[in-house]
């Protein structure tokens, strides 16, 4: 099995990890490992954005966007 090591990590950071763990019932590693491998899962950025550009595009007007944007659903 292999190690990582994160170095030149801020107090800030670390607090906040070690808080996160500890919600969890996990230790660091254990939690920083959890998000290691949900980072994994999902695809790259150039991946994603290749699947992106493959989808058919989809004709709207200026007006729609713009009613879209005012009604709140663009978050």
């Amino acid at each position: 099995m292999s190690n990582v090591q994160v170095k030149n990590l801020d107090e800030g950071t670390h607090d906040a990890l070690r808080e996160r763990a500890a919600a969890e019932g996990r230790t660091i590693s254990e939690y920083v490992l959890g998000l290691i491998r949900n980072d994994l899962r999902r695809p790259t950025r150039a991946v994603w954005l290749e699947r992106l550009r493959s989808l058919p595009a989809v004709p709207t007007t200026t007006e729609e966007v713009l009613h879209i944007r005012e009604s709140g659903h663009n978050e």
